[in-house]
C-alpha cells in the first residue's frame, strides 16, 4: 500500500488536517492532502481547515501553493485571502501560479466589481513584461469580475490581440 493510500483512504478528515497542521506529510503529498480536505465540499470543513491551509500559501513547492490558493478562494470563497492572491499574482516565481492567482481572484470576486481586484488584474494585463498566459488570465478574470462572463475569453483559444483594449482602458480604478 503506497503513501497515498495510507494518507487518503485510511485516514479520517481530522487526522489528515492534524498531519498538515503538524507538517507531517511529505512535500510531494501535501497538494493531494489539501485537495482531499476540500472533497466532498463542506463549507464547515473548509472553514475549520482554512488557517492550516493558509500556512501553505508561501510553501516552497509550487503545487502546494497552488492548491492552497484554490482551497481558500475558489472553494472557500474567503475574501480575507485576496491579499495573498494579489501577492501571488505579482510575485510568485512560478508562471503557472501567477496565472492561477489571477484565475482564483476572478472566481473569488465573480460579479462583484471589486475595485482592488480590477485594479490589480488590469495592471497585470497591461504589464508588457509579464507572460502572455498571466495577462490573458487576468483579462478573463476581469471579465468575470466586471461582466460575470469569463467564458467570453477562452485563454487557450485567444491571443492578446483579441483583448478589448478600449474596454480595459475604460475601467476606472
Amino acid at each position: 500500500m503506497g503513501m497515498t493510500d495510507v494518507l487518503f483512504r485510511k485516514r479520517k478528515w481530522n487526522e489528515l488536517l492534524e498531519k498538515l497542521r503538524n507538517k507531517e506529510i511529505p512535500v510531494k503529498e501535501i497538494g493531494s492532502a489539501i485537495v482531499k480536505l476540500g472533497k466532498p465540499f463542506d463549507k464547515e470543513k473548509i472553514l475549520a481547515a482554512k488557517d492550516v491551509i493558509a500556512g501553505y500559501l508561501n510553501h516552497e513547492d509550487d503545487w502546494v501553493r497552488r492548491e492552497a490558493m484554490w482551497f481558500l478562494t475558489s472553494w472557500g470563497r474567503l475574501p480575507e485571502y485576496q491579499p495573498a492572491l494579489i501577492h501571488a499574482l505579482r510575485c510568485d516565481p512560478d508562471l503557472d501560479n501567477r496565472s492561477y492567482a489571477a484565475t482564483c481572484l476572478g472566481r473569488l470576486r465573480k460579479g462583484s466589481k471589486n475595485l482592488e481586484a480590477i485594479r490589480v488584474l488590469k495592471e497585470a494585463l497591461e504589464d508588457g513584461q509579464e507572460d502572455e498566459l498571466v495577462r490573458k488570465e487576468a483579462y478573463s478574470s476581469l471579465l468575470e469580475i466586471v461582466k460575470d462572463q469569463p467564458e467570453d475569453f477562452r485563454i487557450h483559444e485567444k491571443q492578446l490581440s483579441d483583448v478589448d483594449w478600449d474596454w480595459v482602458r475604460s475601467l476606472s480604478v
